[in-house]
């Protein structure tokens, strides 16, 4: 099969990410159980719009805030081993312009088996035959634009069950729950 696999928020832990370095930077402590909604702003950060949040996800040190992000506890190994059964491992990201550069090389670093890198908005349009995403409006653009494709929501606090979409709690039952298709 090939499997399209989001980034942010399924293999890279971006909530740690950007909390980590707010409460550094900015001396507030934000919970993942506090994310609840998709998006960065008010009332979560100090940041009144979504734009001020980004202007600053840009320069981290002298990289983007998606530079330096930690993996999910399972999912380069559950990566490897669907790659190992000859499934293709396709990244499909929506990442800023500006972040892409650091993203290639968080991906080489982090040694993600997959041979085949999109940055795009309209993810639904890579060919797959699984998707794994966690954004809600992602998760309804696969619903919306893909009929007979298996649809994944990594279940986060700040996405609800979508209809005609398989839930994934944990990397370790992604195998058990592709196998039962």
């Amino acid at each position: 099969m090939r499997i399209g696999v989001d980034l942010d928020g399924v293999v890279a832990n971006f909530t740690k990410g950007w909390t980590t370095q707010y409460e550094a930077e900015f001396g507030k402590k934000i919970l993942e159980k506090d994310i609840t909604e998709w998006g960065l702003s008010k009332p979560l950060t100090h940041f009144e719009e979504e734009i001020n949040f980004w202007k600053w996800a840009k320069n981290i040190n002298g990289s983007s805030i998606f530079r330096n992000l930690d993996i999910y506890e399972d999912s380069l190994e559950i990566l490897y081993d669907l790659s190992k059964m000859g499934h293709e491992i396709v990244i499909i990201s929506s990442k800023p312009w500006w972040s892409i550069h650091d993203t290639l090389m968080w991906l080489g670093e982090k040694k993600i088996p997959t041979k085949e890198i999109h940055f795009i908005e309209d993810k639904w349009k890579i060919d797959c035959d699984v998707y794994i995403d966690d954004a809600p409006y992602q998760l309804d653009n696969y619903v919306k634009n893909l009929k007979n494709k298996v649809i994944i929501r990594f279940v986060r606090e700040y996405n609800d069950p979508v209809t005609g979409v398989l839930d994934l709690n944990e990397w370790k039952d992604l195998i058990p729950l592709l196998n039962s298709l």
